[in-house]
């Protein structure tokens, strides 16, 4: 597949063939936009992401631990809503701008919205997709996850199908893995998808360690962890306490911290982030063992920028592995995955009224 990369201003068409796409995961650290398009081959137009500041990261991760699942229930997701739903009509605009482009040649908005609850059937959002088609004046396609159970998935992963686009070829066997707050894998084969699951924590749990001991949003590059020496006792908590999970799966972060004890936190933190990584690793490769070994390693999300994991994962697996890079920014991938799930129209039309 030719994939072109042109961040750059455009001229203005007549054909509405761009897509945006919005993305905000579960670290809940950024809304992350982009414009695309797929006339005859993969063109990333622009990019952006706009930062949410640690207030709405702290109060998202404690209606998690809660239980919240929707705004009338919570006073504190209706106020995390209100915010989430002015970023994202301020990135589209934001978007337009920057690639000289109008509000008509966009076809859809692709909208994730911030996932705050999720099984296999039945997946909680905020974020108001009506409240984005009205005041951008575009139409969005959001409610991805509960398109995806009503047809027979689990919500989640949603992302394998853009895998798929990029990087499937016949006779070849890949593996893409997604490395957000939770970790998740695509296995191709042949062409195809084979095998689409989380597989285990990805940032979750070091950021909530990084949160609690150190006072800051993540660890960079994994250098506190890096410090640190494995807890035994605590790693073998969290593979027995994890390994009856099969594929295929959804994984909310609240089954990690329900596996992640608190009584934990006294151990040294440097080797809290140490076990943490260490578990992040193990996860990844039982899903590479599970797949076969293939021969062709991808990685993309927030987790590549942790240096200290990667190389620890690298350790671990017997191939070389690369990052999305070279196709597109790691950054912006699930962004771009939501604006090709618009493009495939899989979820829920909010039309301009």
């Amino acid at each position: 597949m030719i994939i072109l990369i042109c961040l750059v201003n455009i001229a203005l068409s007549n054909m509405n063939n761009y897509f945006i796409g919005l993305m905000t995961g579960t670290s809940a650290d950024a809304l992350d936009g982009c414009i695309v398009s797929f006339d005859g081959e993969f063109k990333l137009i622009q990019t952006q992401s706009l930062e949410l500041d640690n207030s709405y990261k702290k109060d998202y991760e404690w209606s998690i631990k809660n239980g919240y699942k929707t705004i009338e229930e919570s006073k504190t997701l209706a106020e995390l809503e209100k915010i989430l739903n002015k970023k994202s009509v301020e990135l589209v605009n934001n978007l337009i701008k920057k690639a000289n482009l109008n509000i008509s040649d966009i076809s859809y908005v692709g909208f994730s919205g911030q996932t705050v609850f999720h099984t296999n059937n039945k997946s909680y959002q905020i974020g108001d997709p009506r409240f984005l088609a009205n005041e951008s004046r575009i139409n969005v396609i959001s409610d991805f996850r509960n398109h995806d159970i009503k047809n027979g998935g689990i919500g989640a992963p949603l992302i394998p199908a853009f895998h798929k686009y990029l990087y499937s070829e016949n006779d070849k066997k890949k593996l893409v893995f997604n490395i957000g707050g939770i970790a998740n894998g695509t296995f191709l084969k042949n062409g195809e998808i084979s095998l689409a699951s989380d597989v285990g924590p990805g940032n979750c749990l070091l950021d909530l360690v990084s949160k609690e001991k150190f006072n800051t949003s993540f660890d960079n590059n994994g250098d506190e962890a890096s410090k640190g020496k494995i807890n035994l006792e605590l790693l073998d908590q969290l593979l027995s306490g994890s390994n009856q999970m099969q594929y295929p799966r959804a994984d909310d972060k609240k089954d990690y911290y329900k596996i992640f004890n608190n009584t934990f936190l006294e151990i040294n933190k440097n080797s809290l982030l140490r076990t943490l990584s260490e578990f992040t690793a193990e996860k990844i490769k039982d899903f590479y063992d599970f797949c076969g070994q293939p021969d062709e390693v991808i990685f993309h999300g927030g987790g590549t920028k942790n240096l200290f994991l990667m190389n620890l994962i690298k350790s671990k697996l017997s191939t070389s592995i690369k990052t999305t890079d070279n196709e597109i920014p790691s950054k912006y991938v699930e962004a771009a995955g939501f604006a090709y799930l618009a493009y495939l129209k899989k979820g829920e039309i909010f039309e301009i009224k």
